[in-house]
């Protein structure tokens, strides 16, 4: 199973929170911490200092002596001491908001140096996403067992793996849980809940152990399993969004009716959506289509509106499209901001524009202290191009 598609590594995004005075961002200041120069030190070349705020225009603190200097040399930022930085020429230079920077030492009182520039802070808190609910819906119809050319596996011992590999690469991101079809030869009962819905560093192993603890023998009620998920516990989450992941390798024996069931659980409140995957070459093309669209996730670029797999490498593949897509755009803030007006949102240092008509950026809710991105913005992050997401509140960084 690729991890491509995983949506932000590192998972967890900062925010930082500033120290803001009446009228806006408190930047800059007379020198690090509580050791600045008194007034009788003018702050010329020789004078005691701490940083190079403390000494005068053009100067800057040197590290090894802690006397303001002029022209220092250096190939490091952290050659120049605090509040200062190496700029190209090779010479120390004091440092402002906005400057380049290796940590807070180089920057100015209550800066902080956030993706290598000096910006308001001084308090960091992490900001969590909110995984979404998966149920997976997993085959188990006798033919399963069928062998899948050139791969010297069954079809169920390639299923049963592409699912351990998407639970595991996928563990902080989405919250998994198992149903199968009913094991009995010839029976039709709906199939059932194996592992509840929950974290997946929980349920994972318990999917892994279900699976390993049976095996195909049985008839395809899909219509019937879809029914019984209507009203489901597990997929009752208001907080986050719910999905079915329904894999089948067959058509419908059993006289249900998918495309009702996928509907019902669509309009329930809240929606579950129903992703599909058909395996192998004996599925019923139409029907899935119908299923996948009634339950609001044709694939994209379709037809076919399912997702359609033959070998192990197919598979995998599908699996990873479908969990990128539905990773959540919803990160939970541990500290809350004083204010929105100062709220700043990066992707790899490049600004992203609150929009509070949901249509493409991000927006604040202080009800639930969640930032959440929409439109372009959402997919950007869920593609897996978004390596460093900063959230700050203070005065930009840019």
């Amino acid at each position: 199973m690729r991890a491509t598609l995983v949506s932000l590594r590192p998972a967890v995004a900062l925010l930082a929170l500033a120290a803001v005075a009446p009228g806006g961002c408190r930047c800059g200041g007379s020198g690090i911490g509580d050791g600045g120069v008194t007034d009788a030190d003018s702050g010329g070349a020789g004078k005691a200092c701490v940083a190079a705020t403390d000494c005068e225009p053009g100067l800057t603190c040197d590290p090894a002596t802690m006397r303001c200097v002029g022209n220092a040399p250096c190939t490091t930022h952290g050659d120049c001491g605090a509040a200062a930085f190496c700029d190209p020429s090779g010479i120390c230079m004091t440092n402002t908001t906005g400057g380049p920077c290796d940590d807070d030492v180089n920057c100015a009182l209550n800066e902080t140096c956030m993706m290598g520039v000096c910006g308001c802070g001084g308090k960091f808190f992490t900001a969590m996403s909110v995984p979404p609910n998966m149920l997976v819906v997993l085959d188990r119809s006798g033919s399963m067992d069928d062998p899948v050319a050139g791969t010297g596996m069954t079809k169920w011992e390639i299923a049963t793996a592409a699912i351990d590999s998407l639970t595991t690469t996928y563990v902080s991101q989405i919250r998994f849980g198992l149903a199968m079809y009913q094991g009995d030869a010839g029976d039709c009962s709906a199939g059932e809940i194996f592992v509840d819905v929950g974290d997946t560093a929980t349920t994972a192993p318990l999917i892994t152990a279900a699976m390993a603890g049976t095996g195909p023998n049985g008839n395809t009620p899909i219509g019937d399993t879809l029914d019984a998920m209507v009203g489901y516990v597990g997929l009752a989450d208001t907080t986050r969004p719910n999905y079915i992941l329904l894999i089948t390798d067959g058509m419908e024996t059993c006289g249900g009716d998918g495309v009702a069931g996928a509907t019902a659980l669509a309009a329930q409140t809240p929606s579950v959506s129903t992703f599909v995957v058909g395996f192998g070459d004996g599925v019923d093309a139409a029907a899935l289509d119908a299923i996948a669209t009634a339950g609001g996730t044709p694939r994209p670029g379709g037809p076919p509106f399912y997702y359609q797999a033959d070998d192990p490498a197919s598979l995998d593949m599908s699996f990873d499209l479908i969990a990128g897509s539905v990773l959540s755009c919803t990160y939970t803030l541990s500290g809350v901001p004083a204010g929105t007006e100062d709220l700043f949102v990066y992707f790899d240092g490049t600004e992203v524009a609150r929009d509070m008509s949901h249509a493409d950026g991000w927006d604040y809710d202080p009800a639930t202290n969640t930032v959440t991105f929409y439109g372009n913005a959402c997919d950007t992050l869920q593609s897996g191009m978004v390596m460093d997401l900063q959230i700050v509140h203070g005065c930009p960084i840019g």
